[in-house]
């Protein structure tokens, strides 16, 4: 069985560094940016596939696309403090709704440019999952942090809706967002993690378990938005882009719906 305080010592660390990463944003981003550059703060569960859209989008247009990728809600929060950003695309809509109805950003109307599954991830097969309540027989499981990312969201309610919430509790390890609690996976820290299936698909010697009852959480999807500033229209030119046919496809291909 794993030193759980050892894990927890871990998390306390990791939130002390989120914390001054929160406010690092806002000085990497108060440089002067370049007329051509637009800047998306975007969910961490996209960073595969939006690397990709990015090195195609580059081809084709002169703009200059630049990444700050992180929880979701953490990232509504910075762009209401003031972060300089011109595209913002969340997954699940509590974020965008904040940004909208909780601060003085004008942006406009959101789109849908894709959607996500719940699966649970595993770093062997040797781990016992014959069904989602099996969960409450391992050690550690990782999920991101509710209150930082949608990802823990949805796994909280899912967890909640089939019951398991209270006897997983004081197993669960919260992580920044969903890609680091990928990561604890990965290195051993945990037995188990509650991840995108995108997430999933993009480390191959990690196991997939699709144990999650579909009805046990809301539709995940991922709304963008323009945020309004004197690059609306560079930046609505590429969540035009994002919004193709040939992007879908794309998209489809790293397991979004």
């Amino acid at each position: 069985m794993k030193d759980k305080k050892m894990i927890s010592v871990d998390r306390i660390t990791l939130l002390g560094f989120c914390l001054l990463m929160v406010g690092a944003i806002g000085v990497s981003f108060s440089c002067t940016r370049s007329e051509d550059e637009v800047v998306v703060f975007a969910a961490a569960s996209l960073t595969e596939v939006l690397n990709e859209v990015k090195k195609r989008y580059e081809l084709e247009y002169p703009a200059t696309i630049q990444y700050n990728f992180g929880g979701s809600q953490g990232l509504a929060i910075e762009l209401s403090k003031g972060s300089p950003g011109d595209v913002f695309i969340s997954a699940g809509t509590p974020p965008m709704k904040f940004l909208t109805e909780q601060s003085d950003v004008e942006i406009s109307s959101t789109s849908i440019i894709a959607q996500n599954s719940l699966i649970v991830v595993t770093k062997s097969e040797d781990v016992e999952l014959i069904s989602y309540s099996s969960l409450l027989d391992l050690d550690l499981i990782a999920i991101a942090d509710p209150n930082l990312a949608p990802a823990g969201f949805y796994a909280k309610q899912s967890l909640t809706h089939t019951g398991l919430w209270r006897g997983i509790q004081e197993k669960l390890v919260f992580a920044a967002d969903v890609r680091a609690a990928l990561n604890y996976v990965k290195s051993g820290n945990v037995d188990a993690a509650i991840v995108y299936m995108t997430d999933g698909l993009s480390e191959p010697q990690l196991k997939i378990r699709k144990i999650i009852p579909l009805t046990s959480y809301t539709n995940i999807s991922y709304p963008i938005a323009v945020i309004q500033n004197k690059k609306s229209r560079l930046s609505k030119e590429f969540v035009d882009y994002l919004l193709t046919s040939e992007t879908a496809q794309l998209f489809q291909s790293y397991g979004f719906r």
